[in-house]
């Protein structure tokens, strides 16, 4: 089959360029249903989880309305409420803006040690590692508390090997009198990368589709040829064809103009049939953080504002966020009980536990912080993994992309998206990259 473009994978980043190129492009998508990691799960009479947790936040406003004709009446303003678990105390994240819900020592402490690091050291353009970025940055009191011991969690990876470069386009510095602001007028909402939030919430409550899935069935219904259960095999970057299998029968797809690749780009690389052994040997080297998902149905109140998600820097807790997604739709549960999804990060090349073992430990874990007790019960557990989940973006990690970018261009091969990019990066921002590179490619097909 020959098509003027080709987008390989139907997540936001794909469906977003699929659709904008309407029938000169054909998408491949290997699962059964478009979205990627934007899909929602329904379990146990009516229990409603997103994939991964997602919201929409624009800073386009041309996008927004482009999104928000998309998807109508469902797209509901959603400021996030996110509260962090330290262990001196609750503070409304951002953090730093909130350290008067610590005990009273920490937050003397915080507010001298962020005057250090503000009015003297101001190391952190010159810090190139994350760890010292953020103690440069934020002084020791505040990493000490949250910083080091949520990141450390979070990445399962040492944050002296970990680039900055990545990690800081929603990390706001605060002035010192916001620092005092928060220190002594604690725990009110205050705007940040998030604040201009949304997500889709049907107001029926017997609707067939909730949570942030509505997005991606909206993205969907613009592409005009898409081809689910389609698994790419191998890419022949030479004849600019992709060969893939569906339901046992092989098929290529040919690409006359450019090819979109939302793939992780270690995979598209490995399945490249030209790629230089040095360089399938550099993208061995990239790194990343599974997450494995933990739903839980709740018979029973729910918990009184515990705000959209809760971070947790005890080691000892093993979930490093808890999600209620009653907070996002009142209707993601029935109405006697709630729906909680916890984020449990692993080492991405290692083995995960058992689903009993991970399972009863997470339970066990939000007894033991307060939200199950004697009149709660369990209506059903259920575990997926999304590997890869977090990258851990080294010092090599740019290099290696660009070298893999540059083997690319040439075929007219482009990888887009979180992890056909190898970023941290927002899902605007990879709708945002799914329209360009239509927008781009088209132009450039019709010079």
């Amino acid at each position: 089959m020959v098509s003027e473009y080709l987008v390989l994978g139907a997540g936001v980043t794909g469906l977003a360029a699929g659709g904008a190129l309407k029938e000169s492009a054909i998408v491949l998508e290997k699962d059964s249903s478009p979205g990627g990691l934007v899909r929602s799960k329904c379990f146990d009479g009516g229990y409603w989880y997103d994939y991964v947790l997602h919201l929409l936040h624009f800073k386009d406003p041309e996008i927004q309305a482009r999104i928000g004709s998309y998807l109508g009446e469902v797209m509901s303003p959603c400021p996030p409420v996110a509260w962090i678990q330290t262990l001196e105390g609750s503070a409304l994240y951002p953090f730093q803006l909130n350290i008067g819900g610590l005990s009273e020592e920490a937050r003397n402490k915080c507010i001298v040690d962020y005057a250090k690091a503000y009015y003297h050291k101001n190391g952190e353009a010159t810090e190139k590692n994350y760890k010292g970025y953020l103690k440069a940055t934020f002084g020791d009191a505040m990493c000490d508390l949250f910083y080091f011991p949520y990141n450390e969690k979070m990445y399962k990876y040492p944050l002296e090997g970990i680039a900055v470069d990545d990690l800081t386009w929603n990390l706001h510095r605060p002035s010192f009198e916001e620092i005092l602001k928060g220190g002594f007028q604690p725990n009110i909402p205050r705007p940040t990368y998030n604040t201009n939030a949304f997500y889709p919430c049907p107001k029926q409550v017997d609707a067939p589709l909730r949570g942030m899935e509505l997005l991606s069935e909206a993205l969907a219904k613009r592409v005009r040829n898409l081809e689910l259960n389609t698994k790419v095999e191998s890419v022949d970057p030479t004849k600019k064809t992709i060969y893939a299998s569906k339901d046992g029968i092989n098929s290529s797809y040919t690409y006359e103009t450019a090819c979109l690749s939302t793939l992780p780009l270690p995979a598209l690389i490995r399945l490249c049939s030209n790629a230089p052994a040095s360089l399938l040997k550099e993208v061995d080297t990239l790194q990343h953080t599974k997450v494995i998902s933990v739903a839980i149905s709740v018979k029973g109140e729910r918990p009184k504002n515990p705000g959209h998600w809760r971070y947790y820097t005890d080691p000892n807790i093993p979930f490093t966020r808890l999600i209620f997604m009653n907070e996002f739709d009142p209707q993601a549960s029935p109405e006697d009980g709630w729906a909680l999804l916890a984020e449990v990060t692993w080492p991405g090349k290692e083995p995960i536990p058992s689903e009993k073992e991970l399972t009863d430990k997470v339970v066990e874990a939000v007894r033991a912080v307060g939200l199950l007790d004697d009149n709660s019960s369990i209506v059903g557990t259920h575990i997926w993994v999304i590997d890869p989940a977090y990258v851990i973006f080294t010092h090599e990690t740019q290099r290696i992309i660009n070298n893999c970018f540059e083997f690319l261009a040439p075929y007219g091969i482009t990888s887009s998206g979180r992890y056909g990019n190898w970023e941290y990066s927002s899902m605007f921002q990879n709708i945002k990259a799914g329209f360009e590179w239509a927008k781009k490619v088209n132009k450039k097909s019709l010079a």
